[in-house]
């Protein structure tokens, strides 16, 4: 082999050595690695992080017996010897790297096995190679789900750090919270050793800590309104009293309404106004009972669920008046399109006819008269629009009533439901 070729190769190999040099630095700094090697771990985390370990120990292993050869190599190139050619061919050609075997269990070993191994250099790298990507693939696993998991787990720990600070200003109990105590121990524990059994899939799966955080959200907020129920018990039950006397105006103008609506338009069923106040005003009095007890917390739980009672009845009590105007809104309409049939007759020369000017009496007794049946009254004026559009011979699409629900094969309601 040629001084030019056995050059070429030493250089070759200085250059991968190089490279394995600074990746391994690299790995012996990284923060994965040193937090595995830190970590007391458990479960399946610490089962692969022991493969993993082993792939390391293997990997430096032989880059030690790696690095002794490349060392000989360059000092035969630079002293020479009795047949420098010769000698670095096969260092770096020839198997000239011993490494030790494992030769297992004292019971499995022979008298007369070998205690090493001879590769060459190429076999070296390819070797640490694989237990490079191998050990690499376990430390970016654990990395990624700490990234995932760690900041969350920092949250969560916040999040009971204040969840301990609000119980103790309501004077509660050291064990009031203890079950989910425990929660965060075990989840804790999990992040921290076991990391990888929350990986499934390539996914990192957050689901018992986005559940524990749900919980903690709710104490902490139900603990909240329990220190503002001690500090403004009063204003804020005068807040619940004067949103309660607005929702029990607004279903006082909704049964005024649905008086007037029943004396003239015939739709009572679905009219009914329901009076949640007498409910409402009782759950005052179960809160000033829990004050009584300084029950800061179930009054602090009473609160929440009185407010969203009283937002519902007040949306309820709006869209009960909303659904009962738009009921004179329609008959307001109806009458309207009648009116506006009745002139294009009138402008077509039709008004007199016989068969319109009966239609036309009939929808306006219909519509005029008290209570008015507003699907009966729809029925009479889509007749008489029909009636109009045959004489007149127009069928414009844009000239006929909507259809709507109830209406029967042939004929509309105008949207009436």
């Amino acid at each position: 082999m040629s001084w030019e070729v056995l050059d070429h190769a030493i250089n070759h190999v200085r250059g991968e050595a190089d490279r394995i040099k600074l990746r391994l630095a690299d790995l012996d700094q990284h923060v994965g690695h040193r937090l595995l090697r830190d970590a007391d771990l458990e479960g399946g985390t610490r089962e692969r992080w022991e493969h993993a370990a082993a792939h390391l120990h293997s990997l430096w292993t032989v880059h030690g017996a790696f690095a002794l050869v490349l060392d000989r190599a360059n000092l035969v190139r630079e002293l020479g010897g009795e047949d420098p050619q010769r000698e670095l061919a096969f260092l770096l050609r020839g198997q000239s790297v011993t490494l030790p075997l494992d030769r297992g269990p004292l019971l499995e070993r022979g008298l007369l096995d070998p205690d090493s191994e001879r590769v060459t250099i190429a076999e070296a790298i390819a070797r640490m190679s694989a237990d490079y990507d191998k050990a690499t693939e376990v430390i970016s696993a654990v990395e990624t789900a700490w990234d995932v998991l760690h900041p969350r787990l920092a949250e969560l720990e916040t999040m009971w750090q204040e969840v301990c600070t609000l119980s103790d200003q309501v004077e509660l109990g050291e064990d009031e919270h203890e079950g989910l105590r425990r929660q965060l121990v075990r989840v804790g524990e999990t992040v921290r050793r076991d990391p990888l059994v929350l990986v499934v899939e390539a996914r990192v799966d957050t689901s018992s800590l986005d559940h524990l955080r749900g919980l903690l959200a709710r104490t902490r907020g139900e603990l909240r309104d329990a220190l503002r129920m001690r500090d403004s018990y009063s204003e804020s039950v005068a807040r619940l009293v004067s949103a309660i006397d607005d929702v029990e105006q607004a279903l006082r103008r909704a049964r005024a309404l649905r008086e007037r609506v029943v004396a003239k338009i015939s739709e009572p069923g679905a009219m009914d106004v329901p009076d949640p106040v007498p409910g409402l005003r009782a759950a005052l009095l179960e809160m000033d009972l829990l004050r009584s007890r300084s029950d800061w917390r179930g009054l602090g739980a009473r609160l929440g669920r009185v407010q969203h009672d009283v937002h519902q009845a007040s949306d309820a009590a709006q869209e009960c008046e909303r659904n009962l105007s738009e009921l004179f809104a329609r008959r307001a309409e109806l009458r309207g399109r009648l009116d506006a049939y009745r002139a294009r007759a009138v402008r077509l020369g039709l008004a007199e006819h016989e068969r319109l000017s009966g239609l036309h009496g009939r929808a306006h007794w219909k519509l005029w008269k008290a209570p008015c049946d507003l699907r009966a009254a729809t029925r009479a004026l889509s007749a008489y629009q029909r009636s109009l559009l045959e004489l007149s011979g127009s069928d414009s699409p844009d000239d006929r009533t909507r259809p709507g629900y109830g209406a029967s094969d042939g004929e509309t309601d105008g949207g009436v439901t």
